[in-house]
């Protein structure tokens, strides 16, 4: 595991697009958006390597708030190749995500997922979220 780079931008965008396959199969995600997302100094991906190959991602962003004082962060993606699934991976980037996040120093972490995705949800309270509020979204961009 380590922090992705902008030689990872094809396979973060495989995985994103594959992400996007377990619910409706929508996403404009883009190597070159994932480009400009790594740049952002708000925005953080740690990857998971097996055998030389990008396998799993994990994302997140700090946003300012004037609720707490200082900056939240928003767990935004985690995805890994269907074909390992189930063996661990997801579950050593999100905790190695929320240890960062922790250093950090920010309010809260925050992590969502859909309703219908129990097995996310599992592995999001297993490491220690809790449901506490109602997100709601409005997409702006057809197919997005």
């Amino acid at each position: 595991m380590r922090p992705a780079t902008a030689a990872d931008t094809a396979a973060i965008a495989a995985l994103i697009r594959l992400l996007a396959e377990d619910f409706d199969g929508h996403t404009t995600v883009s190597a070159d958006w994932v480009v400009d997302c790594l740049g952002d100094d708000d925005f953080f991906a740690l990857v998971a390597e097996l055998d030389g190959d990008v396998v799993g991602v994990v994302t997140w962003v700090q946003t300012r708030g004037l609720f707490h004082g200082k900056k939240s962060a928003i767990i935004q993606e985690a995805s890994v190749a269907p074909a390992l699934r189930d063996q661990g991976i997801g579950r050593v980037l999100l905790e190695e995500a929320v240890a960062r996040i922790k250093a950090q120093d920010v309010a809260e972490i925050s992590i969502s997922t859909g309703f219908e995705n129990e097995r996310a949800q599992h592995l999001y309270r297993s490491l220690g979220f809790v449901e506490e509020t109602l997100m709601l979204e409005q997409h702006l961009e057809d197919g997005a």
